[in-house]
């Protein structure tokens, strides 16, 4: 299993401080460009595939411009070798150290990296010896980046890690207790230690962006993590009207804590490392409960649309577990419900766009809804073949929020008290689970 470098574990600057060292991001100068012309650049990606575009900022770790973000581990370690140097000041012992730091961070998954590592650390130390330091604790920090690899693909290949969603856990619909302003603030401290040690097993200390109710976890640029978690306090909003909360009421023990991560390996390595759990490449984020406590972790899409469209989803998981009992909805409207709510809670959401396409089309081709109802976390079968759960499961619950908001939300309450779902529609919504299906389904077949 390959795993891509220093994005997966907890690599970090070195502790030892060099005795140059360069601004994070170094004004983009090539030694024949004027700083304020615009730089073409070719060069290739670890996997083959060439990129060419407009080059506007670079630092130690990687590169900015039309293509995106790219980080030096991710590209051809030759074309970093390459470009690098043309970014670069080359009478700088520090830059050609962190030249040597990324290319020995390639050689992880491209060994032939080393050789080009070796010669940037040559030219370190014949600029300033002193230096010498500086590139031992680069080589200690890479030794350690490479066991937490091994140590991880260990533990998936023996399956020490869990695979099911964890939102599979059952749980009882036990009440939960009142707690004071005083416990709340004690609730909120002990997670905020919960999350520091989650993030010390992968090598990262960062202090929360905190909320009304978030305590908000992130290595993007802080002032775009408050961003995201004031988002997140609307939703919160939404939420609370959806469900008649009274104004302020924090349902959360504490605080949600919220990972954001600019790397998808980042967030797979603290779902190993935290919650021993294997999330799959196609997973975006997970939401986790420990007893009364939510931990939500993501990572940072390109798109900030979809991004935000998994942060609420995600979370609106976390808000479930914490609203009156532990108690999960069916699987189809778990996930519908979270997917209603991220359609509805920020602007241009794509979300709907996304859902109602697929999930009408399955209707009009004659598709099995009965069958998506009984799709289960605990046996795999859940989203379904092509994720056909999430779209048909979406319009099922936007259906009947639109129809029958009041009775949808005391079904919500009546299941999350322990009653049977299917009972309890009849009971609360007005129809059994053989009429809500026949409603949807004419309902489809001729609104799109």
């Amino acid at each position: 299993m390959t795993l891509l470098a220093v994005l997966t574990l907890a690599g970090q600057n070195p502790p030892v401080t060099p005795p140059e060292s360069p601004p994070e991001s170094p004004p983009v100068t090539h030694p024949n460009t004027s700083p304020d012309d615009a730089i073409r650049v070719r060069f290739r990606m670890a996997d083959g595939v060439r990129i060419t575009g407009t080059l506007t900022e670079w630092d130690k770790n990687g590169i900015d411009g039309t293509f995106g973000r790219r980080e030096w581990v991710e590209l051809d370690a030759r074309d970093v070798w390459k470009l690098y140097r043309k970014l670069m000041n080359i009478e700088s012992a520090s830059q050609w150290a962190h030249l040597g730091r990324a290319l020995l961070l390639c050689s992880l998954d491209q060994p032939q990296a080393a050789k080009n590592a070796e010669k940037a650390f040559a030219r370190t130390v014949r600029l300033d010896q002193s230096m010498s330091e500086m590139i031992s604790a680069i080589r200690i920090e890479v030794d350690r980046i490479k066991a937490d690899r091994e140590a991880l693909e260990q533990a998936i290949a023996s399956e020490k890690l869990d695979t099911l969603s964890p939102e599979s856990v059952e749980w009882k619909p036990q009440p939960w207790p009142e707690i004071s302003q005083t416990e709340q603030n004690a609730a909120t401290l002990v997670m905020r230690a919960d999350a520091a040690k989650m993030l010390s097993l992968v090598g990262l200390d960062i202090v929360p962006v905190e909320t009304e109710y978030f305590l908000f976890y992130s290595d993007m640029p802080r002032r775009e993590s408050a961003r995201w978690a004031r988002e997140l306090d609307h939703m919160y909003a939404r939420l609370a009207d959806i469900f008649f909360l009274e104004e302020g009421k924090n349902i959360f023990w504490g605080k949600a804590v919220i990972f954001v991560f600019n790397h998808q390996k980042r967030f797979q390595l603290l779902e190993a490392q935290a919650f021993n759990h294997l999330a799959p490449e196609s997973v975006l984020g997970l939401c986790h409960q420990r007893g009364p406590k939510v931990f939500v972790n993501f990572y940072r899409q390109p798109d900030d649309l979809a991004f935000a469209a998994v942060l609420v989803h995600e979370t609106v998981h976390g808000f479930m577990h914490r609203y009156q009992t532990p108690q999960r909805l069916p699987v189809w409207a778990n996930e519908g419900f979270a997917d209603y709510v991220a359609s509805i809670s920020f602007r241009n959401s794509p979300i709907d766009g996304e859902r109602r396409k697929t999930g009408v089309a399955f209707i009009r081709a004659g598709g099995d809804v009965r069958f998506i109802l009984n799709l289960s976390y605990l046996d795999g079968s859940w989203p379904g073949e092509d994720a056909i759960g999430y779209p048909v499961s979406y319009l099922l619950v936007s259906l009947m929020i639109r129809e029958r908001p009041r009775n949808f939300g005391r079904w919500v309450q009546a299941v999350k008290a322990g009653k049977d779902w299917k009972q309890a529609l009849a009971d609360e919504f007005g129809v059994t689970d053989r009429r809500l299906i026949e409603r949807f389904t004419r309902y489809h077949l001729v609104n799109d």
